[in-house]
């Protein structure tokens, strides 16, 4: 397909499968001059940073076109007129927030009382990743396409964020509104990567799933390695790491995609903590960062100390957390006969003085410990930022603080991941890797389009770990 058919088409849409094209076209789309900028609009501000980094890279000028997340041009909206589209709830309720927004703006909408402003400001509108609108944002998407010609793009076989709102029919909502104008079919991420044939497979896969059939894992061998699991989980992991070991050993320049169960953090994390390999993709919510200032926050002395212990236990190996807390204990009470170490005496300055400053030096200092290994390297890094930022901004919370670079490192979109990282299908979607490894085909929650999202990141090897050599 090509740019003037987009460009050509007033309200229509784009089933784009994994890898085939549609960033590029998209980019393509938004490099031809209109006389006003294309309002770009996805889900993600992580998307909306690997979309501009495209785009920059391509030096496409930015007065061509607006990159926004849906609910984040929504906002600029209603903040723009807040008399007509009033909003009660607050961003610190995202759960009633963001709905309110999205119906309030729909209504504003609706009334066609900004339709000439909107006109004057867009020439066109191109909606991404359209599989993950929920209905009230389909509803606001839909009216506003009938105020600016619109493209939207999509794979419903990419919908494994469909656990909140209601979601659309595709084929009997979606389409109806905005009719299927082509479907990409060039596996180009594969292609390009020197393996044509898996990508012709992952699109068999793909339809195969679609129509609810199984998937024999053994019909592309030449990039497809399959292990069985067994019964016993220290077996398991054995495999998986020796697994891992030999596709780094044998491409040691290139990058990896772990994908662990969605439905079980504790399991990622504890992959990656028995791997010097592999490092822990974080949730972009950084739930443990924020809920970790926030204890650091209600806790002083001796509490303070052993909660900061407890936290760094959760991040990297080595901590030794009770045989810690007892040191700092005798250090403290003048009973210890050996000196302190620099982690020890920095948690011991901790309980006498309880300053976000001896805070942070703790953090240090005990990821400075001999044997200890940081797994998850996102979190850590961000949990020293926001005590960096609370030292110098007093008059935050530290808890504040912490929210405050989860939003920056937000901004920052993919480049919080790293080359080599385990995930969960929900925190990989959209990204890709020379090599992906699912440790489970049959996971909890491993449905059929969790299956093809997982198995789509790979662009030159896919590792599978199965009870079975049929999926789903």
């Amino acid at each position: 397909m090509n740019v003037e058919a987009v460009l050509d088409t007033e309200r229509g849409a784009i089933v784009a499968p994994a890898g085939c094209g549609k960033t590029h076209l998209i980019t393509e789309t938004l490099s031809v001059k209109n006389t006003k900028p294309i309002l770009v609009l996805t889900h993600t501000t992580a998307g909306v940073s690997a979309l501009k980094k495209r785009l920059k890279k391509l030096s496409v000028p930015t007065s061509h076109y607006v990159v926004t997340t849906i609910d984040g041009w929504a906002l600029r909206i209603a903040n723009s007129f807040p008399m007509t589209c009033p909003v009660h709830s607050s961003p610190e309720s995202p759960r009633f927030f963001y709905p309110e927004i999205r119906q309030a703006v729909l209504r504003l909408l609706n009334t066609g009382c900004i339709s000439d402003i909107l006109q004057a400001s867009y020439s066109r509108q191109l909606v991404d990743e359209y599989q993950d609108c929920d209905v009230n944002q389909h509803n606001l998407i839909t009216s506003l396409s009938g105020v600016l010609p619109t493209v939207i793009f999509g794979d419903p076989m990419q919908c494994i964020f469909n656990f909140g709102s209601p979601m659309p029919d595709w084929d009997n909502g979606v389409l109806q509104q905005f009719p299927l104008v082509h479907e990409l079919n060039t596996p180009w991420r594969w292609n390009n990567a020197g393996a044509p044939l898996l990508g012709e497979w992952i699109l068999a896969v793909r339809e195969a799933l679609q129509q609810k059939t199984r998937v024999d894992l053994r019909t592309c061998p030449a990039h497809i390695t399959l292990h069985p699991l067994t019964d016993t989980p220290r077996t398991n992991i054995t495999n998986q790491y020796n697994a891992q070991h030999a596709i780094l050993n044998q491409y040691p320049n290139d990058s990896l995609l772990v994908i662990g169960s969605s439905m079980d953090e504790p399991s990622r994390h504890g992959y990656a903590q028995g791997n010097s390999r592999i490092e822990v993709v974080e949730p972009v919510q950084l739930g443990s960062v924020t809920g970790a200032a926030s204890q650091f926050d209600n806790n002083t002395g001796l509490a303070l100390s052993t909660t900061i212990l407890q936290v760094a236990s959760t991040m990297m190996t080595n901590v030794e957390m009770s045989k810690t807390s007892k040191r700092v204990e005798s250090i403290l009470n003048g009973r210890s006969r050996t000196p302190a170490t620099n982690s020890e005496q920095a948690l011991c300055n901790v309980v006498i003085d309880s300053s976000r400053s001896n805070i942070l030096e703790a953090l240090q200092q005990i990821e400075l410990k001999t044997g200890t290994r940081v797994y998850r390297k996102g979190a850590y890094n961000a949990l020293k930022d926001s005590l960096s930022l609370a030292v110098t901004s007093p008059t935050v919370s530290m808890f504040e603080a912490a929210s405050s670079i989860r939003e920056r490192l937000r901004q920052q979109g993919d480049k919080r991941i790293p080359s080599r990282a385990i995930g969960s299908t929900l925190l990989l979607k959209g990204l890709e890797a020379d090599h992906c490894m699912i440790l489970d085909a049959q996971a909890r929650g491993m449905n059929a389009n969790h299956l093809y999202v997982a198995l789509s990141r790979g662009a030159k090897t896919i590792t599978i770990f199965s009870r079975d050599v049929y999926i789903p």
